[in-house]
This record gives C-alpha cells, structure tokens and sequence, in this order.
C-alpha cells in the first residue's frame, strides 16, 4: 500500500458486488477510514473490518464530504456513492469541499457502472447517438430549468433517461415530463437494479399517465428511460453461453468482477485485436478475428459464439466502454432475435472513465452524443445547462462546437484514456478552440454552467451551495 493520505471518491456501482471494479475495491481496502450514506456502507460490510466508518442519511452530503476531506489529514479517505461518482454522485461536492482545502493532486475520482448501463444491458437496449441523463429531483435545481431541459430533449426526439423520478413528496414532475412524449412511447421502469427486489417493466407513457399502480411502483430507487427514435431494443437475459462483454476503458483494474469472471470461463473470445489482446490478459480462450465491414464481423462473431454454445462452451463478444452505449452490440443482438439467449454485461463507460480523470465535469444533467457532427444541437443543450459528451471526435470537427460554445466553459478533451498513448486536455473551451488538436477518436466533454477549473481539475457546483453553508 502506497504511504501518501489520499481521498477516493469511488463509485461502487448500482449495487450488486459483481458490477464493482477492481479499481474500487483496491482503493476501499487501500483506505483506513470509509464515508457514505448508510445504504451504500451496508453494501460494503464484508469489506470493512479493521476501519473507522462514518455514515449518514439523506441529506447530509455536505457533512459527509466535509468529514472526508478533514480525515485526509490523518490517511487515506474513500468517500463512497453509489453508480458512477459524476452522475448525481459525490464527485462534484467531494472536490468542491476539497478544493478549499487539499491538493487536488491527492484526490482521486474512481468511475463505477451507473444505473443507467446496467438496466441497458439488463433489457438489451442499446442507445444508437444520443441519450439525455436527467434528473427530476428539484432540491438543488429549479424544476422550471429541470422541466425546460425535458422539453428541449423531447423536441429534439432524443431518447431519456430520468434519475429520481418521484418521492412521496414529489409526487407530479413525472406526469409533467412524460407529457412532452408521444402516448405511445415506450418506457422502461427499472427498480432496485442490481439489487434484491429488481423489477422490470416496459410500458408506454399513456400506461404510466393513466394507471396509479404503475405510477405507485416508481420511487427514488427507480431509473426510467424513455425511447427515442435512436435506440435499439433487443432482449438479454442473466445468463448464457453467449456474452457481450464491455471491457471498459482500457486498463483490466476497470473492468467489472462479473466481466473478469465471464472472461477467465470463456473459450472463445470474438473482438478487434486490441480487445483480445487486453483479455488474454485474463482469460486463457482462443482470440478469433473476423473481417469485412461492421455488419459482416457481427454476422460472422454471432455465428461463431452460436456454434462454440452449441458445443457447451462458453463465449466472449468484447467491446469497449459499455456495450449499451453507442456499441455494435446491438447488431449482435438483432441476430440473435430471440433465438438465442445473449448476456450483455456492462462496462465502464468511456464517459465515465474521462469524467473521472478530469475530475467532476458531469455532476448535473448532462446528454451523450456518438459524435460532434450536431453542433447547433450541441450548443442548445449545452445553453439550457446540459453538460456534453461527444464520442468518436475528429479535430476538425472541434471548432463547429466551440465557437458556440461559451468561452470560459470548462472542456476536457481525451484520447486513448486508462491506456498507454493516453492523452488528456483540461482548459476553457476558447483556449482548446486556440490548441488545434490533430487526429481522431478524442472524446470532448463540455461541462455544465457552474463550472471551474483548479489545480488541472474541472470542479462543477450541483447547487448545494443554495441549500447548505459549507
């Protein structure tokens, strides 16, 4: 264990122990003192003799922060939220307590699966260009910028996810946003995800509008999303021979538990070449290549898998990051159409992994798109207060979006993250416009209003600022 304190901001993922990374648990084990909301540390247990534990409620997240930032003094610190730390996580408030008082260089973001991936996989969706990730809580954000933001997103016939739909308290937001959506939309209900009690339900937003029962099953612990035009719905179920594996963003400490454990049994791995090459670190199966265009290396990687099932053994399809976000896997499981049971195990997410480098760029409601080739629709989002994420981004395409972007916007443009030719810029969107960066697959993340940078860290404020003193 390295001597230097340092604070951990870890994402432990949605909840079940196999969707952790071994990133984050290395930096829990690594840590003397552990902070956390009492739910997330009692999901932890096993993991934490021999540490001093602090825990609250609801409501306490300044408390909490404050209290692991002042325990950085006395040693290693890992602050704990659930998901992935910059969705409505503690990466945001973590670094803004911090930064009055630490270098930042002993503060360290660890990206987990979020709830979002992880009902996509469950379900087999996987988002073609774009999704919005919104969250209908109105304690820190106005509900008129909250409900502004559902309607351009509906406008713009992107498809939606919302976190925290409804409370006791908060009752109606949901039937106000789901009336900027055609009747007959579909609409996933995923529950308690990777947690005991998981429910799954499709419906339509007229069902949801018009039958209390369903409306009584979405609470805090409840994400929804809402299907646009650029989506892909297939079917995936817990388990089979056949598995789509996302590796993650590159360094095998990312990939989850359940991925290692899919990896280490399967025979046959199906993948580009980098892919295999980082899984034979694992595993001992066979690396199959596959050629021609897209579509014909799925065709020929399903039917690969399909045959390697029917001889009982066990196969990996690896893709990078997530394989619900903006992957090929949803030709696989077009082929697949329901003839063959595929898993889809998620991964850390390209977006999550850059977010967690550049420190707290995503905090509030933010939109992903699989490129920049939308500017205008870009600039929009981003003026309504949606932070941005642009996959797959070639230099050229670079000053389309900043020029309308503001020019003291916080940005982070990233390449090649968690891996040896890594490359990661941090400055204010006229000052990367001025860089003339040169090549291609960059992801760019445009953050949020609110925004700043210290210490090479971007530090994005949720609005706990309105509510508490701290």
């Amino acid at each position: 264990m390295q001597s230097e304190n340092k604070l951990y901001i870890v994402g432990i993922g949605p909840g079940q122990r196999n969707l952790m990374t071994p990133q984050a648990l290395n930096a829990i084990e690594e840590s003397k003192f552990i902070v956390g909301h009492h739910t997330y540390i009692a999901l932890l247990k096993d993991l934490l003799d021999g540490k001093e534990i602090f825990s609250s409620g609801m409501g306490q997240e300044v408390d909490r922060s404050k209290i692991a930032v002042d325990l950085l003094d006395t040693g290693r610190v890992a602050l704990v939220s659930s998901g992935d730390p910059n969705i409505y996580g503690m990466a945001g408030l973590g670094l803004e307590v911090a930064c009055k008082k630490a270098n930042m260089k002993s503060v360290e973001v660890v990206p987990g699966v979020t709830s979002l991936t992880a009902a996509a996989c469950r379900t087999g969706i996987t988002f073609l260009d774009s999704v919005a990730i919104i969250s209908l809580s109105d304690l820190l954000t106005p509900f008129s910028e909250i409900d502004r933001r559902i309607k351009l997103a509906a406008e713009l016939n992107m498809s939606v996810a919302l976190y925290n739909p409804r409370s006791r308290k908060r009752n109606w937001q949901l039937d106000k946003a789901l009336e900027y959506f055609r009747s007959e939309t579909d609409v996933l209900i995923a529950r308690n995800i990777a947690r005991e009690c998981e429910e799954l339900i499709w419906s339509k937003v007229d069902q949801i509008l018009n039958e209390e029962w369903l409306k009584e099953k979405i609470d805090m612990f409840t994400l929804i999303i809402i299907c646009g035009h650029n989506i892909h719905r297939g079917q995936a179920f817990r388990k089979s021979k056949i598995n789509i594996v996302g590796l993650g963003p590159g360094d095998p400490a990312c990939l989850t538990i359940e991925a290692r454990e899919l990896l280490k049994e399967s025979a046959k791995l199906f993948g580009p070449k980098r892919y295999i090459q980082m899984a034979r670190s694992i595993s001992k199966g066979e690396g199959i290549l596959h050629y021609g265009n897209c579509s014909e290396r799925m065709k020929l990687r399903f039917h690969d898998a399909r045959v390697a099932s029917e001889k009982n053994q066990i196969s990996s399809i690896l893709t990078g990051g997530d394989p619900s976000i903006f992957s090929a896997a949803w030709r696989i499981l077009e082929e697949a159409q329901g003839s063959h049971n595929i898993h889809v195990s998620p991964g850390i997410s390209a977006f999550s992994a850059v977010a967690a480098k550049a420190g707290a760029p995503l905090v509030n409601d933010f939109a992903l798109f699989s490129n920049a080739k939308e500017p205008i629709k870009i600039a929009r989002l981003n003026k309504e207060g949606f932070g941005i994420v642009a996959y797959n981004v070639r230099s050229d395409e670079l000053e389309p979006v900043l020029e309308r972007i503001s020019p003291n916007r916080p940005c982070t443009l990233a390449r090649d993250i968690n891996r040896k030719k890594e490359e990661i810029k941090i400055s204010t969107s006229s000052d990367l416009l001025n860089h003339k960066a040169d090549g291609f697959r960059f992801t760019l993340i445009i953050s949020s209003r609110n925004a700043f940078i210290k210490d090479n860290k971007i530090i994005t404020r949720r609005g706990y600022q309105a509510k508490y003193c701290y």
